[in-house]
């Protein structure tokens, strides 16, 4: 329910002031990825507090790359663990590490990115951004993240998914104008057969209420 609730404040977040937003969720093995982008921006947050399966035994991940945005021509990373100084590689990340190949730069600039260093602990609330220069797409990137175990091995599958498509939902109201006003509707005005049932009715409890005083 926390990490439920910390996803949606996450989203709310990045989506204030902008014209629109987007959000995917890739759930796997008791790990949650969440992206979020606005404009140029992708964000990336990674609960992993409970892992479970081929990731029970991951302590750290060193490594993540991203894939299938367009391309770009320059990128820059934050977040809010050690991984702020990892290095970047336009590369293919594998089991080994950003040493895959392909990704290679030209004068159109790189579609992927891979980013590595020193291990960092997993746990919840764990936020990466990628502020990206270029014809970037950010709608479904592809994830890939390696985990390690406590000895620094790599630990269950590499992660290698694409977030499902969110395309930017459009501001239905972008001058935040307050709906036309509308009249209530008004009530249906009785017919007179129905006016004279009630008049009935009331003359009728009037007749009971004499003969009882009556008596």
């Amino acid at each position: 329910m926390v990490t439920t609730l910390r996803r949606m404040a996450l989203s709310l977040l990045l989506g204030a002031g902008a014209a629109s937003a987007s959000a995917g969720v890739i759930t796997s093995e008791g790990v949650t990825f969440t992206s979020t982008f606005k404009g140029n921006v992708l964000t990336l947050e990674i609960d992993a507090a409970g892992r479970t399966g081929g990731w029970a035994k991951a302590s750290y991940i060193d490594a993540l790359s991203i894939k299938t945005i367009g391309r770009f021509t320059d990128v820059s990373m934050g977040s809010s663990t050690a991984a702020a100084l990892w290095k970047l590689d336009a590369a293919e990340l594998n089991a080994k590490g950003c040493d895959g190949g392909g990704g290679k730069g030209n004068d159109d600039g790189f579609d992927r990115l891979c980013y590595s260093g020193d291990k960092v602990a997993l746990a919840d609330n764990m936020l990466f951004t990628f502020t990206f220069a270029g014809d970037v797409t950010l709608g479904a990137p592809h994830l890939k993240v390696r985990f390690l175990d406590a000895k620094g091995k790599k630990a269950g599958d590499l992660l290698s998914e694409d977030f499902p498509f969110q395309g930017e939902i459009p501001d239905e109201d972008p001058d935040n104008d307050p709906p036309p006003h509308e009249d209530p509707p008004v009530g249906e005005v009785p017919e007179p057969q129905s006016l004279g049932l009630v008049a009935g009715g009331i003359a009728a409890l009037g007749f009971v209420r004499r003969r009882r005083q009556r008596k």
